[in-house]
């Protein structure tokens, strides 16, 4: 069994293994994963040397920091690094008749509200901690304070004040205290690194599915600034939930849906010049953010321990420089986008 080496998390002390779990899946995302299933995934990551585990209380309503803590609570704790979020309190069904956790294919039958004030950012990170069953976690990311779950700009501008007047206090006691080593943001749409830096100067980035091979739009307007004012990535999503994993063939899944037509076009281009190059498409995709040295770490998303194995071996799959430098050529990866070392293996 082969480590990965780790990479210094922006300006902090911790650094971070380069490659990663995110749990996400492993909470019944996209299908109800047996335990034994669950509990195989993690056991398989932890045997090809992954060391870097992320989690939620929104995974599957407590259902993915069940299964992490399962996997990692009896491991010597110097041994991994463990994140997870803030933002969302879980409790028991007000109405257990008329629950509805159909989010999650299986998970857990609890409610949740979002809630970034003092007492609620206190409150989600000690819940955590008793659901892993582990007394520390390296990182709290605020968790989907964002667009997509806030599309009224009023109902946004509340949560974030809710955080300016007492979460960010929370955050910095837990990290002054010893408690945490980085408090960070998870990032889903365009806009929030820069809303969230002009109010805090986090230490951290999960950026899901906005950097990827696919895509790289957020680069030039938020995560050089975020490099600049001293924070970490940390990549999650670099399969845009399942096309880059998978190609176009068949019912390929783009942003948790069917993939749109001009996605299909974009992905069967890069197919294309990832056959030429005798490169595993998958393999290109974890390792392509690798090339902007703020990425610290990039996480996969396993559901099987299928997954682990073949995800282990593409990020440590040798590309040739020659691949890269076509996908700039055919426009692919715009001039002023980072490309990994040659070789691509080497950040691995």
């Amino acid at each position: 069994m082969t480590l990965f080496p780790t990479r210094q998390l922006g300006s902090t002390n911790l650094r971070l293994p380069v490659f990663g779990v995110g749990t996400c899946p492993l909470g019944d995302l996209f299908e109800a994963i047996p335990e034994a299933d669950a509990s195989a995934t993690l056991e398989a990551a932890w045997e090809n040397g992954i060391r870097f585990y992320d989690t939620a209380p929104w995974y599957g309503l407590g259902q993915g920091e069940h299964r992490t803590g399962r996997a990692l609570y009896r491991r010597p704790r110097e041994d991994f690094v463990l994140s997870t979020k803030v933002g969302r309190r879980l409790f028991r069904p007000r109405d257990r008749a008329s629950f509805d956790g159909s989010k999650w294919k299986g998970g857990l039958a609890f409610d949740h509200v979002h809630d970034y004030s003092y007492d609620g950012i206190l409150r989600s990170y000690e819940d955590s901690l008793q659901r892993l069953g582990i007394n520390k976690v390296d990182i709290l990311y605020i968790h989907d304070l964002d667009t997509g779950y806030f599309p009224d700009e009023t109902d946004l501008l509340a949560r974030l004040g809710e955080l300016e007047k007492g979460g960010f206090r929370a955050l910095d006691e837990l990290k002054a205290s010893g408690e945490i080593g980085a408090i960070g943001a998870g990032i889903n749409e365009r806009g929030m690194i820069n809303r969230l830096l002009d109010r805090y100067p986090l230490d951290a980035f999960l950026v899901a599915s906005r950097y990827t091979l696919l895509e790289q739009t957020i680069y030039a307007d938020e995560l050089l600034r975020a490099e600049r004012e001293g924070a970490g990535i940390v990549i999650g999503g670099a399969f845009n939930s399942g096309i880059l994993a998978t190609g176009v063939s068949g019912a390929a899944r783009y942003e948790y849906a069917a993939a749109p037509a001009s996605v299909i076009e974009r992905v069967t281009r890069l197919e294309a010049v990832a056959s030429r190059h005798g490169v595993p498409l998958a393999a290109a995709a974890l390792q392509f953010p690798f090339g902007f040295k703020a990425v610290a770490s990039v996480l996969n998303g396993p559901s099987s321990t299928r997954e682990i194995i073949e995800n282990v071996q593409h990020v440590r799959h040798l590309i040739p420089d020659d691949f890269w430098q076509e996908l700039r050529a055919e426009n692919l990866i715009a001039e002023d986008i980072p490309l990994p070392a040659a070789p691509a293996h080497a950040a691995v």
